[in-house]
């Protein structure tokens, strides 16, 4: 792992509700930010680590292997005079929240803030609103005061946005880290990439992410291959919108795995290491691999590494599009409760053939729908609009050094010429060199190593 920088792509103009447009300029705006990226479980088993481009250590969550989660953190300055902070990136999310000064849920210092917490008082620039922040983040309660004051990250200032300063709670369970919503919600702030738009740092609230990078406000062309293939949010089992799509299938040497569940309201949820997929699917899928062994409360099922060829391939299908990779992107080596994460598991013999499985059941959340976690999301490529509720997806290009083709997203009427429906979803397909609509989480440029 290592850090790297956010890219914003800029536009002056004001953002229209509309279908957005590639547009090719000869210098177009970028601005960038360092982020760091944590991962609490991953194939390389590497959990703490220095980065070779900003001196920080990465920590992981010391929990329950299900709860281990990835975060891809921001630096940020907060108030005047600057306060240094860092927040992390969701998906699952529209809200902007900090911890106030000295709150109880700070575990340490660094994300805290150099001052311990945001203090509205020892800003010039802050000014509270006579508004109530409560907000249910997935089933912990958030409450606290709305506040407008001036954000930084990188070179990109906003002079006044508006988030929440969260208050003290009575217990560690409802505690929640500095948080950008990226996402859809019903937060009463707005999210970063709509903040963005406000401030005019770019045109659209759009982003594309691929292979651990994320690009505001852009579409980098040199990094996927074929045809974008756009699709419209759907509801799914929540009554709260989110960056939700239908997966239509999951094959296994291009075998379809047997499920009446199809097709499956599946969320983008970076900060999942895993994917999860409904009881059903996942029991077809053990099954197709040869992991016969009964599940265990989290939905994981542990079987020998040598059960399965190494030339084994899985496909994700939506609607006409087919993403397909090896599996062993997917497996990981070890016990995952019998041993913790962090120890070398090839020096310890007696889990060398035990795996499993890092697409499992969804036990619980969104009612047992399916989540596409970051280890798949860094590996297609993905553009989210949250202005028209939209997502596209392509093959990533494997060829991490082809050099950058970036063109930016533009607001416009009937912004997707030739694009035509998708025979098998209610999504369009869009042509490599044409227009297209895109769908936003907005995150800014991640550049991140596994």
């Amino acid at each position: 792992m290592r850090g790297g920088p956010i890219v914003l792509l800029g536009l002056a103009a004001p953002a229209l509700a509309n279908a957005l447009v590639l547009e090719k300029r000869d210098s177009p705006a970028v601005l960038t930010v360092p982020v760091i990226q944590t991962r609490g479980v991953s194939n390389s088993r590497q959990v703490s680590k220095r980065s070779s481009t900003f001196d920080v250590d990465f920590n992981s969550n010391e929990m329950s292997p299900y709860l281990y989660t990835d975060q891809w953190w921001l630096n940020f300055t907060l108030g005047t005079p600057g306060v240094n902070f860092e927040g992390y990136l969701d998906t699952l999310s529209n809200g902007i929240w900090v911890f106030e000064q000295y709150n109880i849920y700070c575990r340490n210092f660094t994300i805290c803030g150099d001052k311990y917490g945001y203090n509205s008082t020892k800003s010039d620039t802050s000014k509270v609103l006579d508004e109530v922040f409560k907000y249910d983040y997935s089933g912990i309660p958030l409450e606290g005061t709305l506040v407008t004051d001036v954000l930084s990250i990188g070179d990109t200032k906003l002079k006044s946005i508006k988030f929440a300063v969260l208050e003290e709670r009575d217990s560690w369970n409802n505690s929640t880290e500095n948080t950008f919503g990226i996402g859809l919600g019903n937060a009463s702030t707005s999210s970063l990439p709509q903040a963005l738009v406000d401030a005019g740092a770019i045109n659209s609230a759009a982003v594309s992410l691929w292979n651990g990078t994320a690009l505001f406000g852009g579409v980098n062309k040199a990094k996927y291959e074929g045809d974008l293939h756009t699709f419209d949010i759907v509801q799914g089992n929540s009554s709260l919108k989110s960056l939700r799509i239908n997966m239509d299938g999951i094959s296994i040497n291009g075998s379809s795995i047997a499920s009446d569940e199809f097709p499956v309201a599946t969320n983008f949820d970076i900060s999942s290491t895993w994917s999860y997929v409904p009881k059903s699917v996942a029991q077809a899928l053990n099954a197709k691999i040869g992991a016969t062994n009964a599940p265990d409360m989290y939905g994981m099922v542990n079987f020998s590494c040598n059960a399965v060829p190494n030339d084994t391939t899985i496909a994700f299908t939506f609607g006409d599009l087919d993403l397909e990779f090896d599996l062993s992107l997917f497996i990981s080596r070890g016990d995952l409760f019998s041993v913790k994460p962090w120890i070398d598991l090839d020096t310890e013999g007696i889990y060398n053939d035990l795996c499993f499985l890092q697409i499992v059941e969804n036990t619980g959340f969104e009612g047992g729908g399916g989540i596409l976690g970051s280890n798949i999301i860094t590996q297609i490529y993905s553009v989210f609009d949250l202005d028209n509720e939209q997502v596209s997806l392509a093959k990533r290009n494997e060829n991490d050094d082809a050099a950058d083709d970036i063109v930016e997203i533009s607001s416009g009427k009937d912004g997707v010429p030739g694009a035509k429906k998708d025979s098998d979803s209610a999504g369009t397909r869009v042509g490599g060199n044409m227009s297209m609509t895109a769908f936003v989480a907005a995150t800014a440029m991640l550049i991140i190593a596994f």
